[in-house]
Order: C-alpha cells, then sequence, then structure tokens
C-alpha cells in the first residue's frame, strides 16, 4: 500500500508526501485557524521546501556519481532522498552538499531580512527562516548517523580503519546522541525531542546493520557458507523414529529427501501429535541455487529458519540463520584485521 502522494518531479526525481506529513500539516493549519495566526503555518511550509532544496543538494552530487534517486520524501521530521546506493568514492561530496544548500539558503535569507523581510502576525518570516536552514545545515553535520556529519564522518574515517568500522564508529556516535536527547526529553517532557530521538536512534542502527552486511557480504554466495551434506530424513520415517532421531543428530530441522530428491522440511515446530509420518507434517522447502547472493538468502530466510541449496535437482548443502550468524562474525573479523 502507497503511503504517499506525489507532488512533482525536480531533475527527473519525484517529490512525495508521506500522509504523516499531510496529517502534520493539517494540524499546523488548523492550530494556526484557532490561534487566528498563520505564521506558523506559512512557516512549516516554507521550511520544508527548504527540506526539498537540502535533499535536492544531496541527490544533484548523488547523480553525478551514476546513484539512481529513486525519489525524494517528506515526513513531519524531515526528507529523505531514497537513493539505491551511496558510492563510497563520492560519500564525502554527497554528504557535503545538503547542509551546504541549507547554509547558503540561511545565510541569504539572514542578508535579506537586514533590509527587508515580511512581517505575519507580529513574526519576521525571513529571518525566522534563514535561522532555521542555519540550525538544520549545523544539525545535520552533527558526526553521527542517519545525519549526514555521520556520512562525511565516516568517509574521512574509512580510509584509516576501513568501511565497516567507520560505520559502526558513526552509529555509535548516533546511538548514544540519541540517548542523550532522550534522557533531556523525557525530563523535560518534550515530544519532539523524543521523536527526534528515537528516529536518530533506529536511524543508526538501520545504517549500521545494512553496511554491515552489504560489506562482509560482498561477492558471497550460498556454496561459500552452506553447510555441506546435510542430515536428510525420510518421508516414510515414523513421528518417533523422527523424535529419536532429533535427540541423536541435535539439529532442529532436516530436508526430506525421496529417491534423491528433496521433496520437504520437517523440523520440531512442524510435530503436533505422535500418530503419522514425516509426510504428514513436512512442509514446503524454501531452496536456492550454489549462486544466490546472500542478500537474497536473508531476504528469503524472513520467515524460515533455514534454506536449502539444490543444484541440478540435488541436494547441496542447508543453511540456517546460525550459518550465517557464524559467517558474519568470522567475516567482520577478517575485514577488521585487514585494516
Amino acid at each position: 500500500m502507497n503511503y504517499s502522494i506525489r507532488l512533482f518531479r525536480v531533475m527527473g526525481i519525484p517529490i512525495e508526501l508521506h500522509i504523516t506529513f499531510i496529517l502534520f500539516l493539517a494540524v499546523i493549519i488548523g492550530l494556526s485557524i484557532i490561534n487566528n495566526s498563520i505564521f506558523w503555518a506559512v512557516l512549516f511550509i516554507l521550511l520544508f521546501v527548504s527540506v526539498v532544496l537540502h535533499e535536492l543538494g544531496h541527490s544533484y552530487v548523488a547523480k553525478k556519481y551514476g546513484v539512481k534517486i529513486e525519489k525524494i520524501l517528506l515526513l513531519p521530521i524531515g526528507g529523505v532522498a531514497m537513493m539505491d546506493k551511496i558510492p563510497k568514492e563520492g560519500e564525502l561530496k554527497i554528504g557535503i552538499a545538503g547542509p551546504l544548500v541549507s547554509f547558503i539558503i540561511g545565510i541569504t535569507l539572514l542578508a535579506i531580512s537586514q533590509f527587508f523581510d515580511i512581517n505575519i502576525n507580529g513574526y519576521p518570516l525571513l529571518y525566522t527562516l534563514s535561522l532555521l536552514n542555519l540550525m538544520l545545515g549545523s544539525f545535520n553535520l552533527i558526526p553521527a548517523f542517519p545525519m549526514d556529519g555521520g556520512r562525511i564522518l565516516r568517509a574521512i574515517l574509512s580510509k584509516k580503519y576501513g568501511y565497516l568500522k567507520s560505520t559502526k564508529i558513526a552509529a555509535n556516535i548516533g546511538k548514544s546522541l540519541a540517548l542523550i536527547m532522550l534522557i533531556f526529553g523525557l525530563l523535560s517532557m518534550n515530544i519532539i525531542l523524543i521523536l527526534v530521538s528515537l528516529f536518530v536512534y533506529f536511524g543508526a542502527e538501520q545504517e549500521s546493520k545494512i553496511i554491515e552486511i552489504e560489506t562482509i557480504f560482498k561477492n558471497i554466495k550460498a556454496k561459500d557458507i552452506m553447510t555441506l551434506n546435510p542430515v536428510c530424513v525420510s518421508p516414510d520415517m515414523s513421528v518417533e523414529e523422527f523424535l529419536d532421531f532429533m535427540l541423536k543428530h541435535k539439529y532442529f530441522g532436516y530436508p526430506v529427501v525421496e529417491n534423491g530428491k528433496l521433496i520437504g522440511c520437517i523440523g520440531i515446530s512442524n510435530i503436533h501429535k505422535k500418530e503419522g509420518t514425516v509426510r504428514d507434517y513436512m512442509e514446503k522447502p524454501i531452496v536456492v541455487s550454489e549462486d544466490t547472493d546472500i542478500k537474497e538468502i536473508i531476504r528469503k530466510m524472513a520467515n524460515t529458519d533455514r534454506v536449502f541449496v539444490v543444484e541440478d535437482g540435488k541436494l547441496r548443502g542447508i543453511i540456517s540463520k546460525t550459518d550465517i550468524l557464524r559467517a558474519m562474525g568470522i567475516l567482520e573479523l577478517k575485514e577488521e584485521l585487514e585494516h
């Protein structure tokens, strides 16, 4: 289901409003009408025009590096330029571009407001908007994910510490900052600060996990991490025999093979009664090839504990979540030692 509304395109990039942004804007307009003051509604709209320009700054530079921009999505807490990738060689320039646009807008409006301003309900519009743009640029330069400063910091540190370790450093700074903001938000009962702290924390955590998977599993295929010669069971094995078999081999899940072909899989969670055979309780297996990319394997394992590697109709191996975690630990150590 699509929760956003497309407004227009700039540089071929769709600009969309998330439904929560529309609801928040409606609240701001409603409060403005109640208080007989349109200043805050006008300021809110112009601020998000500034946010769009900020994200377009990132997008303009990113396109120079061949990055595809899916869209710019406006949320109540800011904007997000959704890119298919962020090239390592261009990350520093891409990261700086957004805050630079905000500073240019802020300084320009501040200079104009010294000679001319628009007063609405007694408030100076251009001066206030200039300060908000300067704050937007400064906040985004904080060296922590998911802010632009986190990407800038990673780009600088990665030359010495490597991409993965640099990502973790910036992400940990972001999560620490978020916890400090959350404490101040709770003590002052500031809802906005609490929401921003949660956004920063989960944004940093998500960035760290995504980069961790992309970095350490780069060029890793199913055949590189699968367990060879998995222990198989027959579909005609009774439930009692199967439970004794599990007790002996100590695995939680098994491929079901008949006449040399994988026909199902079964685990302890599939057994509900002592009557019947494995065939009665087995389920359809999730199958991948030896050359399946690890990211595709992780996607397929969203609702299952293991996948089965099949090539030319024959079972070659099995990959469990434990296998992935084990491989992740080894590859992560290898990445760190290389830097």
